[in-house]
């Protein structure tokens, strides 16, 4: 494999990590009465396309015969490779973006990685339960991520890199030299992508892999087109990883299904909608969040804003912590994630929202400033 400077490992993969502990749950009682809007997840603020509907009923109703589903097989990484601009050899099909990782983490011999904080916690659990050692990072202000020249003048010693574009949840997007640098001095480089779809004028970084035999992207369409319960994630990689990480990755649900959809994703005019919409409300909901007493927000380039509360002892404000703002916006019927359980975050300090249409946003922050002004 030219060009190619991590080893794969030949035999043999991690256990994948427990899940987190989870929070403190409300009665059914104050369930039943809330009318929810979620501030907690990062899916398309549009939802799923309108197109979706009819093909999800009628696969459902319709069962999917075993030849389908092979048929759908062999599609899926085609269908795959022309959304990403890529050869169908570089690409390597699975569920989740989490499972893909997994699967990536474990196609490597173990190494000292670099992962810059504030990250997802997935990250270390997934590396770290496939061997590797877990160098964590922390970025200057601004949550910018340090290039590697920089990293290694703080005493810290690498050889491959987990980097994200857009990070979470500083909601920033990798620069391209910075991604360059980083694959001159590592052996691999892995980019979660995720959320590339629904950023500020974020460009993706997988026509790289032809030039760069050592990146490997994770592409995942869950968020793209708000699919929660049906995930499919891919990644992009030289020809020969590809097919390693596609042994061991975890499949689709339904690879028929998944094959429907995405032919009727192209053309992405619900997506081109979506980014419409995130172009006015990115700015809008960061402006207004900043503007409530106590909060301090991270500058946002995708869907989300990382926030952080801490009321001084003379403001007198309606809640004591992050923690206690979290709880009270969702027995308000505003879920928003906190942010207690992330690496590289100080625990009871940070919370993150995500960003939806400008009705949705305005009910949130008209509920934000009734908890934070104690009313």
């Amino acid at each position: 494999m030219d060009g190619l400077n991590g080893r794969l490992r030949t035999t043999g993969w991690g256990a994948f990590a427990p899940v987190s502990t989870a929070p403190d749950m409300l009665s059914g009682s104050e369930i039943s009465i809330i009318d929810w809007l979620d501030f907690s997840q990062t899916l398309n603020p549009l939802g799923m396309p309108e197109a979706f509907s009819p093909a999800l009923n009628l696969l459902t109703r319709n069962p999917i015969t075993p030849e389908e589903e092979r048929t759908a097989q062999a599609q899926i990484p085609e269908l795959l490779a022309k959304r990403y601009g890529v050869h169908p050899d570089c690409v390597a099909v699975g569920a989740s973006a989490t499972d893909v990782l997994a699967a990536v983490a474990n196609s490597f011999e173990p190494r000292s990685v670099a992962v810059p904080v504030p990250s997802r916690a997935a990250y270390e659990r997934c590396l770290g339960t496939a061997g590797h050692r877990i160098v964590e990072v922390p970025g200057p202000d601004g949550f910018v991520v340090p290039d590697p020249q920089a990293v290694r003048r703080m005493g810290l010693s690498f050889d491959a890199a987990m980097l994200a574009n857009p990070a979470f949840p500083t909601s920033r997007l990798l620069a391209r030299q910075t991604l360059l640098d980083y694959l001159q001095a590592c052996a691999w480089v892995i980019v979660d992508e995720r959320g590339i779809d629904l950023t500020f004028g974020g460009e993706s970084t997988a026509t790289m892999i032809d030039e760069h035999s050592n990146l490997i992207v994770i592409r995942s369409l869950t968020d793209t087109f708000s699919l929660p319960g049906m995930p499919l994630s891919c990644a992009l990689a030289h020809p020969a990883v590809a097919s390693r990480i596609s042994q061991i990755a975890k499949r689709p649900a339904s690879a028929a299904l998944s094959a429907r959809l995405l032919k009727l994703a192209t053309p992405d005019h619900h997506l081109e909608r979506a980014r419409e919409v995130l172009e006015a409300e990115i700015p809008w909901m960061q402006c207004m969040l900043s503007l409530v007493p106590g909060i301090s927000i991270c500058p946002a380039e995708a869907n989300y804003v990382m926030c952080s509360f801490a009321p001084g002892r003379s403001m007198h404000l309606g809640a004591a912590d992050a923690p206690d703002l979290v709880r009270k916006l969702h027995k308000r019927g505003f879920p928003v994630r906190t942010l207690d359980r992330t690496p590289g975050v100080s625990p009871g300090s940070h919370f993150c929202v995500s960003v939806r249409t400008r009705s949705d946003n305005e009910r949130f922050i008209a509920v934000l400033r009734q908890i934070v002004a104690g009313s």
